[in-house]
């Protein structure tokens, strides 16, 4: 059986949201035509959230993503992993500016910072609460892969071991 190198899962996982938005449209198509009681629309409500939000997500995410697959390329683990746990706080900062950008100016300069603020906690604690949801299934997906040995670690890019050692002796001496 083939096995998956960590940094082809991590760009596999940055499709991960994407795969979940799928997921979430899909209960919420088949969940909408029932009627359902008020404690289960409650429920559903994150699940809607996160369906509709797309149109506030997907540019933001869509840059985002795009960045780190760029980025990862010859990457340790290690460092896609770091880059993994900061994400969602990247995302944040995107849908702050998306909610700077967006936001229709009000009757002064006042109400248009605090409506942007306000606009932009919104947006972001979203992102962060459901960005670290994907962070959480990826990396449970990764752990549960790994212990299959589906996934195996691989040797780093040997211009990121000599550079190491290089560090490692002219910190020693």
């Amino acid at each position: 059986m083939k096995t998956l190198k960590p940094r082809t899962y991590f760009r596999v996982a940055l499709l991960f949201p994407y795969m979940l938005w799928g997921v979430c449209a899909l209960i919420v198509a088949l969940i909408s035509s029932q009627d359902t009681s008020a404690a289960w629309n409650i429920v559903l409500m994150p699940i809607t959230f996160y369906v509709i939000g797309i149109i506030l997500w997907l540019i933001p995410y869509t840059i985002l993503a795009a960045g780190i697959w760029i980025w990862s390329r010859n990457k340790s683990t290690r460092s896609m992993y770091k880059l993994a746990m900061v994400a969602p706080l990247l995302l944040f900062a995107l849908m702050f500016l998306e909610a700077m950008l967006v936001s229709l100016p009000a009757q002064s300069v006042g109400q248009t910072a605090r409506d942007i603020l306000a606009q932009g906690l919104l947006l972001g604690g979203f992102s962060l609460v459901f960005g670290y949801l994907c962070v959480g299934i990826a990396m449970v997906v990764y752990r549960s892969l790994q212990a299959r040995h589906l996934i195996t670690e691989e040797a780093m890019p040997s211009h990121v071991e000599e550079s190491t050692i290089t560090i490692s002796t002219q910190t020693l001496t």
